[in-house]
């Protein structure tokens, strides 16, 4: 069940990165396709960050992963995250474009260290007493782990939400 599962989100995931990837090379480019991205952006970070949040909580409770410190701290960013693209459409709102950037600057650098630590395990364990950064319960593919995936989730809400904010929403009043 567990192979299932982490098969299912590693090909999600790298299907998001995919996706991100490519909205990054319209970026550079300036292409038209951009605005029709940018209707669609406060759905796709609304899918983004509920399955990102559902599948955290579903590898802690239901298949008994314990997070690492690291792993706590980039969640205090993705649960937040998640809330606050639930309350506005991100087009509309300046205040909630500067939200999600920050919390999402944020947990990507600590998804940063957190990479790190796993692709170069040889230094010292900085998560302390807790469940070891060195753990890795997820492995897909040879290269697909939890902290990869926390990564492309964080850098591709950063994307979007710059997409967003390029192409702004006029409000209808």
């Amino acid at each position: 069940m567990v192979e299932i599962f982490n098969t299912l989100l590693a090909i999600g995931v790298l299907a998001l990165g995919a996706f991100t990837l490519v909205t990054i090379i319209l970026m550079c480019l300036k292409h038209d396709a951009l605005s029709t991205i940018s209707k669609h952006t406060s759905l796709i970070l609304r899918v983004i960050l509920i399955g990102c949040a559902l599948g955290s909580l579903t590898y802690e409770l239901v298949f008994g992963y314990a997070p690492c410190l690291l792993c706590w701290y980039q969640r205090m960013t993705l649960f937040p995250l998640a809330i606050l693209v639930l309350t506005a459409n991100i087009r509309t709102s300046r205040l909630l474009q500067n939200q999600v950037l920050i919390l999402s600057g944020i947990g990507f650098v600590f998804s940063l260290v957190h990479n790190y630590i796993d692709i170069f395990p040889g230094g010292p364990d900085i998560c302390g007493s807790g469940p070891s950064c060195l753990l890795r319960y997820v492995h897909t593919f040879g290269f697909v782990t939890i902290p990869l995936m926390s990564a492309i989730t964080l850098l591709s809400v950063i994307v979007f939400t710059l997409v967003a904010r390029r192409y702004p929403q006029s409000v209808v009043v």
